[in-house]
């Protein structure tokens, strides 16, 4: 019960803080024996069988649109690229419990903020929340035979009480491709503002 209270609070907060924005968790796991050249050409691959095509080539344009901004070049086509850069994402739900504290006045007002005067008692209220953990996965690929090797993996996760991952995936690309082809060693936590210009240069408001 407390481990969920914490989640729930550190998504919250993440989400709805004094500045907006959106913690994101990153996982890096690399093969390579250097970092991917600056300007490298990569091109983003998207599926031709996915539920949901249009939102493919939605993540293909802030994907593009973000490695230019660091300095990569955008491949026209796969046979032309030193490297290629695949993507999947997913989201699943879970349910959370808290206390919300609730001040009770001696005086019969009620509220979750002390009165003025500060006489009363404190009690706590319990409540239930959905959060919803949305996944990026980006696998660098290698051109070569039998379709490439994967030399690099990123995994970006993020907990929000929204289901909506037209809202935070460009959230999740910033998180991987700041660390694209490198081992991060451990889980990296990053808080990125709705106001960062790498959010902002892929047409968020």
């Amino acid at each position: 019960m407390a481990r969920n209270a914490i989640i729930l609070t550190a998504a919250l907060l993440g989400a709805c803080g004094c500045t907006p924005g959106y913690r994101v968790y990153v996982n890096g796991y690399s093969e390579l024996a250097e970092p991917v050249p600056q300007h490298a050409s990569i091109y983003v691959v998207t599926d031709p069988n996915a539920l949901n095509p249009i939102f493919e080539r939605q993540i293909k344009t802030s994907a593009d649109a973000l490695l230019r901004d660091y300095g990569y070049r955008v491949a026209e086509t796969p046979e032309v690229a030193d490297y290629t850069l695949g993507f999947q994402v997913r989201m699943e739900s879970e349910k959370v419990a808290g206390y919300t504290p609730i001040y009770h006045s001696y005086f019969g007002g009620y509220g979750r903020h002390p009165s003025a005067f500060g006489l009363g008692y404190t009690s706590y209220v319990p409540h239930f929340d959905t959060l919803y953990d949305q996944w990026l996965i980006l696998r660098l690929l290698k051109p070569g035979p039998a379709g490439g090797t994967v030399v690099w993996v990123g995994e970006a996760m993020m907990s929000t009480d929204q289901a909506d991952l037209r809202e935070t995936i460009d959230y999740l690309l910033v998180g991987c491709i700041e660390y694209l082809g490198v081992d991060t060693g451990r889980k990296v936590t990053m808080f990125i503002k709705k106001d960062d210009p790498r959010i902002m240069g892929m047409g968020h408001d």
